[in-house]
């Protein structure tokens, strides 16, 4: 059984990945706020992840990918502030889950819990 390389590790890992790709696209949109032209980007990816978990198709959880989806609508700054505040803690919550996973697993090797 694999415990490091699990289909929930990979989960998680695909989570951190997106979250910092969504870090990049929200940073991306408050520096371009006032360019004329430019419209909001957004990363789509937790409503995807829903849907394959609904049909019942946890090992195909995995190839769930992220997509820039471009809105067409104007950047409203507070807008993006509070999405970059949500990522952040969504992504302390992976964090946690990261660790959480790591500490049992040592706990199991070594027998020690700390």
């Amino acid at each position: 059984m694999k415990f490091i390389d699990s289909p929930h590790s990979q989960l998680l890992a695909r989570a951190m990945d997106t979250y910092t790709l969504r870090q990049r696209v929200t940073a991306a949109n408050i520096a371009n706020a006032d360019t004329p032209g430019y419209s909001k980007r957004s990363v789509t990816f937790e409503d995807e992840l829903q849907r394959v978990q609904e049909s019942g198709g946890a090992d195909k959880m995995k190839n769930v990918t992220p997509k820039i989806v471009e809105s067409g609508e104007d950047v409203v700054l507070e807008d993006e502030l509070l999405e970059m505040s949500d990522t952040q803690i969504r992504v302390h919550l992976v964090t946690r889950s990261i660790r959480h996973n790591f500490d049992m697993l040592r706990n199991g090797i070594t027998g020690i819990n700390r």
